[in-house]
């Protein structure tokens, strides 16, 4: 008789979810079929949709699915994170306390960034199911990520959602941040100047796969009195050493 009150979309929308889910790699929409044994139309109609709802994330860089953040919201159901965020724990609480600043971790899903993981140099540390969201475009971690996107996805990420203004410091115009995300991509690391919060500043930089994309991204936060023209040299080659070092593992592991 329960058959009767289960939908078949849902319960094919159901088994792409457990697919992607229990991938230890983002999968292409043709494999997703494949292991789903659906038709190449219908799971790519699903996928679309399930993207749209945000139970799943597709990569508009590569065309690879991953689950979408309102999955953690029912727990830390992705290997990918909990590869990254043990992979990466040591090093950001390393850079946490050989700056003396919050370090960052996390990754982006479209147009926001959504944290993995948080260590306080004083001990008070988020838990390991974080899942703060922000605006990547007003992040240094979220622009550290966005500086290895083409002028094309970068355009494509913002064709539905505009670059909110959240401190006058922000950045609203695509063009100003293609411009300094150019920057950023050449010198390595990139910088939050009050642009999220009036009195947070950060330093961030990417974490790459072994083909050079950006997977995630690092960051320190503080405030104007420790982040600044003074410290940032130093600042920004630690938080950059310590992507490296990471980027180094992920890609050994």
């Amino acid at each position: 008789m329960t058959r009767n009150y289960l939908s078949g979309s849902i319960k094919k929308a159901l088994v792409i979810i457990e697919c992607v889910g229990k991938s230890p790699k983002p999968l292409k929409a043709s494999q997703v079929a494949s292991i789903t044994k659906l038709d190449r139309a219908t799971a790519f109609r699903i996928l679309t949709y399930l993207v749209s709802l945000g139970y799943i994330f597709k990569d508009v860089s590569t065309n690879l699915y991953s689950l979408g953040h309102k999955i953690f919201d029912f727990g830390d159901k992705s290997d990918f994170l909990k590869t990254l965020t043990t992979t990466c724990f040591e090093n950001i609480k390393k850079l946490a306390f050989d700056t003396q600043h919050i370090t960052y971790l996390a990754v982006l899903e479209g147009p926001h960034i959504v944290y993995c993981d948080k260590v306080d140099p004083t001990g008070d540390d988020a838990p390991r199911s974080f899942r703060m969201r922000q605006d990547a475009h007003s992040t240094a971690l979220g622009k550290s990520i966005l500086s290895f996107k083409t002028k094309d996805e970068l355009k494509n990420i913002y064709k539905t959602y505009s670059l909110y203004k959240h401190t006058k410091n922000t950045i609203t115009s695509l063009d100003k941040l293609i411009l300094e995300l150019n920057k950023s991509r050449k010198s390595g690391f990139s910088i939050n100047e009050a642009e999220t919060f009036d009195y947070i500043h950060g330093i961030g930089s990417a974490i790459l796969d072994s083909q050079g994309r950006a997977i995630a991204g690092i960051s320190i936060s503080g405030t104007k009195s420790t982040i600044n023209l003074k410290t940032i040299p130093d600042l920004s080659i630690k938080v950059m050493n310590t992507a490296k070092q990471i980027s180094k593992r992920l890609i050994n592991n």
